[in-house]
């Protein structure tokens, strides 16, 4: 019961997010990394935080049904219904992200995902429009489109490694900023 009050009370606390700046002691501090190892998967995932960034790298691996790592926010809720896109300065070297919205403390519910596209390992400004997000569940497309309506109700933000692929991965995140 004390768990089910905590949880709770975690999601009820709302904020509106213009901008996360990440590194020592800014957003992400609270942030954590989650790996397939929670459905048995090998991947592995940490962050460095620097003084203006922060570095979210590891391994992904495929054996025993793996293949993700991802770094996501508390759960609380986000109002992003006044936003029409966002704005993330990364740089990124090896495998492909994306970023999540999430609308549900369970794993197994529809999450909304948008692929982050880099060209280099400079430092780059990626514009993702919210109407662009897709549906997915348990990985796999549904078929439905973020919807406005949708973006009140938004209770985790993260960042997932986006390919079945073995191998290391190291991306670097300044700011993510909704506009």
């Amino acid at each position: 019961m004390q768990i089910m009050l905590l949880i709770l009370s975690l999601i009820t606390s709302e904020i509106t997010l213009p901008k996360l700046d990440f590194g020592t002691g800014k957003a992400g501090m609270n942030w954590r990394v989650i790996n397939d190892g929670v459905m048995g998967g090998l991947s592995k995932g940490f962050v460095e935080v620097k003084e203006n960034s922060i570095v979210f790298k590891g391994k992904v691996s495929l054996e025993n049904n793996g293949g993700f790592s991802a770094f996501k926010s508390r759960f609380q809720k986000i109002d992003l219904s006044q936003f029409e896109q966002v704005k993330i300065r990364l740089r990124s070297q090896g495998i492909k992200i994306a970023l999540t919205l999430e609308t549900d403390q369970r794993w197994y519910y529809p999450y909304f995902k948008k692929d982050i596209t880099t060209q280099s390992s400079d430092w780059e400004i990626v514009r993702l429009n919210l109407k662009d997000f897709e549906q997915y569940r348990i990985g796999q497309k549904t078929g439905t489109q973020l919807d406005k309506s949708d973006l009140n109700k938004i209770i985790r933000l993260g960042l997932i490694t986006n390919e079945k692929r073995v191998g290391g991965f190291q991306i670097e995140i300044d700011y993510i900023q909704f506009e």
